[in-house]
């Protein structure tokens, strides 16, 4: 209408412009300032579809520093001509807590899943509501893992796996997709793909572009065949989830949604190996973000401002001409995409609850993005994650044959002749109180610096502002026994 509006004055067509004049007077020029502004807000609003890994680590791809060629031909072509975060990060690095945080735009003891498989607090806004508000459709498709159905009224598609665990994945099937997509040009749309790669078993992608003898390992791995070979499998599965973002890449061009729509590529928490998934590790909690934008929005930027996936959902509530609400914890990353900023955070904070079997080990962190500071609340306790370690403490797992168990065994057997080993098994299973690493000179976090005189400095300045966040969100620290208070909404 705007458009209509413009072209008459242009074309002197001063009649027909006298008429809307005399309609504007009638109706009223407040009225007429609404549309406006509505049909300006609908002309702009961006699609938006998110890309969602399962458990892969940022190093894993390409462009995030991999040491395995071949993993993301796809995402690296987008980090180059995208929007790039080298310091994205997950309140906690396990399944429930990354969708919960990434859905509603709050941390995890503010939304309720601050362990896993918990459900979001009822009464909660999520990304379904927010945008629905402003006119979009919402869909999902793929995995879900989270709760209940008032706080995530998607529209399912299907099409996508959505069991992590299942063997041997089929390919997607993209037709419903498709068609939601193509559906309804006039109303925007938001969609999320939940891919299950690269979750374990690791075994459903090909994995003969990697040679066992000269795969490299992550640093805090020992090097065990059973190491060399789940690992490769990984890999393997970490290019099906950049397959996925091929052909998401690809639908958006074929059907012309390439100039109205923001792609939005996330790897979720780390990988579920020692060291990745269920720690404070930034092989657990740093996260590739990688984002295509509409034109209007930006060039290509890389940026190592600090970021966290709260920030995704009033990112999107900003693009779509929505009021960011006060009451969450995530900021819009708009000013970074736009240019406008250079820097977003001043800390990123972690919270990790192990599951429910096992002692309580809590775990909390922070960084400024040089130094990482972890507060480990109960160093006298063995780290207990049941689909690793569950033997430690007497956890019978229902599933006998979990590839992470067994390379776990592997670091065991040889940590009996292996010190180098041995201290890997240790950085896992035990940990002293405080850590603190600079991860510019150690960004595997291989040397504890906690305690050093001379960064003492850092090392409360990082106490004092995790402390004061642990406040700000109600978390008394308990990783089990003690249910934080929840937090009206």
């Amino acid at each position: 209408m705007v458009r209509v509006f413009l072209e008459m004055v242009l074309n002197r067509r001063v009649g027909m412009v006298d008429s809307m004049m005399r309609a504007m007077r009638l109706l009223g020029v407040g009225f007429f300032t609404l549309m406006v502004a509505a049909v300006t807000r609908a002309e702009k609003q961006p699609n938006f579809i998110i890309l969602l890994g399962d458990d892969i680590s940022a190093v894993s791809l390409g462009s995030f520093g991999a040491e395995n060629p071949g993993t993301s031909p796809h995402i690296d072509r987008l980090a180059a001509e995208g929007v790039v975060f080298r310091n994205m990060f997950v309140s906690e690095a396990i399944c429930a807590p990354v969708r919960a945080e990434l859905y509603t735009g709050l941390q995890p003891v503010r939304n309720g899943v601050y362990m896993n498989h918990q459900p979001t607090y009822e009464g909660t806004k999520s990304v379904v509501h927010y945008l629905s508000e402003l006119g979009y459709r919402v869909a999902l498709t793929g995995k879900r893992h989270f709760s209940p159905k008032s706080v995530y009224p998607f529209e399912f598609l299907e099409g996508f796996p959505q069991g992590a665990n299942d063997r041997f994945v089929p390919p997607e099937d993209w037709s419903e997709v498709e068609a939601f997509v193509q559906r309804d040009p006039e109303q925007p749309f938001c969609l999320i793909i939940c891919s299950i790669h690269a979750h374990s078993p690791w075994d459903s992608g090909d994995s003969r572009d990697w040679d066992l003898d000269t795969l490299k390992l992550p640093p805090h791995f020992p090097d065990t065949m059973e190491s060399r070979l789940h690992y490769r499998e990984y890999l393997a599965e970490v290019k099906l989830f950049d397959g996925q973002v091929g052909k998401s890449l690809a639908m958006m061009k074929r059907l012309g949604l390439d100039d109205s729509t923001a792609l939005i590529v996330l790897d979720e928490n780390g990988a579920g190996m020692p060291g990745g998934k269920w720690s404070s590790y930034d092989w657990g909690v740093r996260s590739a973000c990688v984002m295509k934008w509409p034109e209007r929005y930006a060039a290509r930027i890389d940026t190592d401002a600090l970021a966290m996936y709260c920030d995704i959902l009033p990112t999107m509530i900003e693009a779509a001409g929505g009021q960011v609400p006060d009451d969450i914890d995530g900021r819009s990353l708009l000013g970074l995409i736009t240019g406008r900023e250079t820097k977003h955070r001043d800390y990123a904070f972690f919270v990790h609850n192990n599951a429910t079997s096992g002692t309580p080990y809590p775990v909390r962190g922070v960084t400024d993005g040089r130094y990482k500071f972890i507060w480990n609340l109960a160093p006298e306790s063995i780290n207990a994650q049941p689909t690793i370690n569950g033997f430690d403490y007497g956890f019978e797992d229902k599933m006998k044959d979990r590839p992470e168990r067994f390379m776990y065994l592997s670091w065991l057997e040889k940590a009996q002749s292996d010190p180098a080993a041995q201290a890997m098994v240790d950085r896992f299973r035990k940990r002293p109180e405080f850590q603190l690493f600079d991860l510019d000179a150690d960004p595997w976090e291989l040397e504890n610096l906690a305690g050093r005189a001379d960064l003492a400095a850092h090392q409360q300045r990082l106490k004092i502002a995790l402390e004061k966040w642990m406040k700000q969100q109600g978390d008394s620290g308990a990783a089990m026994d003690v249910v934080p208070t929840k937090q009206k909404r």
